[in-house]
């Protein structure tokens, strides 16, 4: 009987021990969870520089496709059809932001902006900044706007605020004061806002209220023009019926990269002749834009896309 009582407390007992011994095994090595972030952080680094390069290599490659088609068009072949072994061209965007700053040394000379003051002239060149870039009161800042699909390309401002809530949209791109109102896109075409003969030929970052905290931007490409704009010199106001009644018809889901390693980097000649000359345009060999949206879901036939521009915090306290 002693003998029957031990038996199944032995048991009991051996199961704890196993049961531990699995528990034990269940639980994971600090140092091997640690190094298991490390890699899946450095995966997904790759993963994104993956990306970012695809991106651009398909973007340079519309460009290149882009020159084919031009070249193409213009010549004909002995029996008078043209040739061209043009692709479609992917719905994507590609936007750069030029903060200015004065020039240096060691900047090109034949890329640099001259500003005229009342009394004096200051030499200014664009450097290329991020989109989460924190701008402070008074920075000036360029455009530069890059559609590899030929359209149609609009611009529109709204103010941000503390609250979330926006102010009324305003058509900002095209006006009569720039290009005459040419909105005209095909790839490789740099379009550039402020142009190069606006005064003053940037945007200043400036609050209308204490509580803005940004200005949020919203490009379109549209296949066709967009009818019944009353454009003029200045900017256009919008409704907010007009913007939603836009964004439903174009708006799409969309993948946004940016290449880091070309963040810093001087405005350079090229760009600035291709931005001044509508038929100059840039080719796989030039920078690709700082930021390149690609569309991920359903197309519309339109690319719509939007870019926060960020007022620091501190200059609101100011």
């Amino acid at each position: 009987m002693s003998r029957r009582v031990r038996d199944p407390q032995v048991g009991f007992l051996m199961g704890l021990l196993f049961l531990a011994l699995a528990l034990s095994a269940l639980q994971i090595n600090p140092q091997t969870a640690a190094s298991s972030q490390v890699a899946s952080a450095q995966q997904q680094s790759d993963d994104e520089d993956q990306e970012r390069q695809l991106f651009a290599k398909e973007f340079l490659q519309a460009r290149s496709t882009g020159m084919q088609k031009r070249n193409t068009q213009s010549q004909r072949s002995n029996n008078g059809r043209t040739q061209s072994t043009a692709v479609a061209a992917p719905s994507m965007l590609g936007i750069t932001l030029w903060r200015l700053r004065p020039a240096d040394k060691k900047d090109e000379t034949q890329a640099r902006l001259l500003e005229q003051e009342s009394d004096s002239e200051v030499i200014l060149i664009g450097e290329r900044v991020g989109a989460e870039t924190i701008f402070q009161e008074g920075q000036k800042v360029r455009l530069g706007v890059e559609s590899p699909r030929s359209g149609y390309l609009y611009v529109i401002d709204r103010e941000q605020y503390a609250d979330g809530t926006y102010s009324e949209p305003y058509l900002i791109f095209p006006t009569l004061k720039t290009r005459g109102g040419d909105n005209s896109v095909v790839a490789g075409r740099l379009v550039e806002i402020p142009d190069q003969d606006d005064r003053p030929f940037y945007f200043k970052m400036n609050r209308h209220r204490p509580d803005q905290t940004g200005e949020v931007l919203t490009f379109i490409v549209t296949p066709q023009a967009i009818p019944n704009l009353e454009l003029s010199r200045k900017a256009l106001k919008l409704t907010n019926d007009q913007f939603a009644q836009w964004e439903q018809k174009w708006k799409a889901p969309t993948r946004r990269v940016e290449l880091a390693n070309h963040t810093g980097k001087a405005y350079t000649k090229i760009e600035m002749t291709a931005g001044a000359n509508k038929t100059t345009l840039l080719g796989p060999a030039d920078l690709p834009p700082q930021i390149i949206f690609r569309l991920t879901g359903k197309t519309t036939g339109a690319v719509m896309v939007t870019l926060p521009l960020r007022y620091s915090t501190s200059s609101a306290e100011k």
